[in-house]
C-alpha cells in the first residue's frame, strides 16, 4: 500500500512513541518510575496531578499496547491515504490534529459531567474516527470488506454503524475504552467538513458575483459608443450600409507576407484576450493590470470598428 506523506509521518511518529514508551524509556528509571514517558505524554484529567496543556497533542501518539497501535495505524492507512489525496497534505494534517484535540475535549467534558470515570487518555482513535468520517463524506459509496461479514459494505453505512455502536457503548459500557472520545472525533470532523463546505460555497458565490459584475462592467464600457451615436449616423448606417474596406493591389510576395504577419498578429491577440478573460473568470476584473485592462478596451474598440 503506497502511503501519502502525512500518513507516513504520522505512522512513524506513533511507532517511535510506542518504542519509547515500552522498549526504551523503561530502561531509564527517573525517580524510581519506569513509566515516566507514558505519564509525561498521556492526557491527564483537568484538575488532576500531571495535567499539562501539551498533552492534548501528545496523547494521540501514545498507545496502550501493540494491538491498540496496530488497529489504529491500519485504519489510518486504509482511510487516511484516500482523504489526504482528496484534501491535500497540509489540510489533512490540520484536520487530523483538530479531530484528535476535539476528541480529547469531548472526553474530558464527559468526565466533568460524571458520564465516565476520570482516567488517563491515550491513543489516536479519536483522530482516526474523524478521518473515517471524512472518508465517508468524500467517498460515501466506496465498498469495504469487514471480517467476518461476507459481503462488502458501503463506507457511509459502515461509519454510521460504528457511530451508533460507540454511542451505545459509551452510555452502557464501562470497559475502559474512550467511546466518547471516538464520538468526539467524529463530531469535530463533521463540523470541520461542514465549515470547509461553507467556505467553498462562499468562494463559489463570490466568484460568480465577480463574474457577473465584471461582465456587466465590460458590457457597459464597450457599449457607450452606441449610446453616443447620433440619430443621423444610425439612419445613415441603416440606409447606406456598412462601409466597405478599401482594396489595395499588391504583388504575390508582398500579399503573402502581409497575410502571414496579419494572421500571426491576430493569433497572438486572440491568445492574449483568452488569457485575460480566463484571469477575470478565476480572479475577477479588479485583479487585472492596467495593461491588461487597456488590451481589453482596445480589443472592444477594434471589434466595434469591424462591425
Amino acid at each position: 500500500m503506497r502511503m501519502t506523506p502525512a500518513v507516513k509521518v504520522i505512522l512513524i511518529i506513533n511507532v517511535v512513541f510506542y518504542a519509547l514508551t515500552y522498549w526504551i524509556t523503561p530502561m531509564v528509571s527517573l525517580g524510581g518510575h519506569t513509566d515516566w514517558f507514558l505519564n509525561f505524554n498521556a492526557l491527564h484529567p483537568v484538575g488532576y496531578s500531571g495535567f499539562a496543556i501539551y498533552q492534548y497533542i501528545t496523547y494521540m501518539f501514545m498507545h496502550g499496547g501493540w494491538w491498540h497501535l496496530f488497529f489504529n495505524m491500519w485504519s489510518l492507512m486504509i482511510f487516511g491515504n484516500a482523504v489526504e489525496q482528496q484534501v491535500g497534505t497540509k489540510r489533512f494534517v490540520w484536520y487530523y490534529l483538530l479531530c484528535g484535540v476535539g476528541a480529547a475535549l469531548v472526553n474530558q467534558l464527559c468526565t466533568v459531567m460524571g458520564l465516565i470515570v476520570p482516567s488517563q487518555l491515550v491513543g489516536a482513535s479519536g483522530a482516526i474516527y474523524g478521518v473515517m468520517a471524512a472518508a465517508a463524506y468524500y467517498f460515501p459509496n466506496a465498498k469495504l470488506f469487514i471480517i467476518p461479514i461476507p459481503f462488502p459494505i458501503k463506507l457511509k453505512y459502515l461509519v454510521g454503524f460504528y457511530t451508533l455502536v460507540e454511542m451505545y457503548m459509551g452510555i452502557t459500557s464501562i470497559d475502559g475504552v474512550a467511546h466518547f472520545a471516538h464520538l468526539g472525533g467524529i463530531l469535530v470532523g463533521v463540523i470541520v467538513l461542514l465549515w470547509w463546505k461553507m467556505q467553498e460555497r462562499n468562494r463559489s458565490t463570490k466568484s460568480m458575483d465577480d463574474y457577473w459584475t465584471t461582465s456587466a462592467s465590460y458590457k457597459s464600457s464597450t457599449s457607450h459608443y452606441d449610446k453616443d451615436e447620433s440619430l443621423w449616423e444610425k439612419l445613415k448606417k441603416f440606409f447606406v450600409g456598412k462601409r466597405q474596406p478599401k482594396m489595395r493591389v499588391t504583388n504575390v510576395r508582398e500579399s503573402g507576407y502581409e497575410d502571414h504577419a496579419y494572421n500571426e498578429r491576430k493569433r497572438r491577440e486572440s491568445e492574449e484576450i483568452d488569457r485575460i478573460l480566463d484571469k477575470i473568470r478565476k480572479n475577477g476584473y479588479q485583479n487585472l493590470t492596467d495593461a491588461e485592462k487597456a488590451t481589453l478596451f482596445n480589443a472592444s474598440k477594434r471589434m466595434k470598428g469591424e462591425e
